[in-house]
């Protein structure tokens, strides 16, 4: 899912390390591509969000290849399915174990293995050490991809401090990601892959609703109006993986802000402000909407049609009895539900022992929370 393989496999291709006194360089070389073959070959199951599968490929890679240049990569890569699997403790002890052993020599594995830890915490619940991550993954920008680096990262924080009512950083680091993935673009020219662009717009957007309850909600939706729009702009790409993701991650979204919504009825006066808040996120969402005289693709058409359906739904349980909503802005700063909360980590890296910084810590954007 968040996996670059190519980027930091074909880096690796260089190392001599599989090169013995008594081999030829060609038995190491043909050993390397097939391995990394393998790899290639597991990641379009992560991309296909068949993570059981890539699992037990990722998994058998390591049992049969266990001196491989590649073996981080292959536990990486298991790390990612068991995150999409829901595993997400799993995952995080393994995404921090490959990070301690691959700091010092293989720094690439090091800096996405942070990367990809910043999506594990903020499935626990964890907005520190999803921040602390990122800042260390940043501190690492010269081995990871430009497009992870210059956008993927600061549109994350952004969502992060978003979601946590700092406007401010927010609004610089949502800005520093679109400078840098118009410049990413720019680069890179007309020929773009749609399947790249997908992506990186994917996850620029991704945002987990594990952690997402009533209590909750008010802040996600805070969160979820800056970023749902790389979503949308990654089913414009129309590649059949990611801008297929991107429907069903917006399509998870809405659903699960709708089921928290409904559970509301016995509270109406908590329902009618969550419903305020729901309309607010859709009627933000139908900007990028498709002009009258643009034909949709496929992925553009099943969300805005599910869009359509959500806001039906909520509109009649916020309508059917007939009374009025009170959604003004201080009404909903008066009103609003916050719990904070806190995951038991199993140990900590040696840069978050460091931090005793309150949740979320202030931060400017090269600026380490952990320092």
């Amino acid at each position: 899912m968040k996996i670059y393989l190519m980027t930091f496999l074909l880096g690796l291709c260089g190392c001599s390390t599989l090169i013995t006194s008594h081999e030829s360089p060609e038995v190491p070389r043909l050993k390397r591509e097939s391995e990394e073959a393998e790899l290639i070959n597991a990641e379009k199951f992560i991309a296909l969000a068949r993570f059981e599968e890539a699992r037990v490929l990722f998994r058998d890679f390591q049992w049969r290849h266990p001196q491989s240049v590649f073996l981080q990569s292959a536990r990486m890569g298991e790390a990612q399915a068991l995150e999409g699997m829901g595993r997400f403790q799993e995952a995080a002890r393994l995404d921090r174990d490959i990070y301690l052993k691959t700091l010092k020599d293989q720094p690439a594995i090091a800096a996405q293995s942070l990367y990809h830890m910043s999506f594990v915490y903020e499935a626990l619940g964890d907005d520190m050490k999803t921040v602390a991550a990122l800042l260390d993954a940043k501190k690492l920008a010269e081995h990871l991809p430009v497009e992870t680096a210059l956008a993927e990262i600061p549109a994350r924080l952004a969502a992060v401090y978003a979601r946590q009512g700092r406007e401010s950083e927010a609004i610089s680091y949502l800005n520093e990601a679109d400078k840098g993935i118009a410049k990413v673009v720019a680069a890179k020219g007309p020929p773009l892959q749609k399947e790249w662009l997908a992506k990186t717009y994917f996850q620029m957007g991704s945002v987990s609703t594990n952690q997402l309850s009533v209590d909750t909600f008010e802040e996600f939706v805070r969160g979820q109006k800056w970023v749902q729009v790389y979503l949308i702009k990654s089913l414009r790409q129309e590649d059949p993986a990611w801008s297929l993701r991107a429907q069903d991650k917006l399509q998870e979204i809405y659903r699960d802000l709708y089921l928290q919504f409904e559970s509301t009825r016995d509270q109406r006066e908590l329902q009618i402000r969550l419903g305020g808040d729901l309309i607010d996120l859709i009627d933000q969402a139908e900007l990028y909407r498709p002009f009258a005289d643009q034909v949709p693709n496929v992925y553009e058409q099943s969300f805005f049609q599910y869009l359509s359906e959500v806001r039906k739904k909520t509109e009649k349980v916020l309508y059917g009895s007939g009374e009025t909503m009170s959604l003004t802005e201080e009404s909903q700063k008066l009103n609003s539900l916050k719990r904070s909360g806190r995951v038991k980590a199993d140990s900590l890296l040696p840069e978050e022992q460091k931090s005793s910084i309150p949740l979320p810590p202030k931060v400017v954007p090269k600026e380490d929370p952990n320092l």
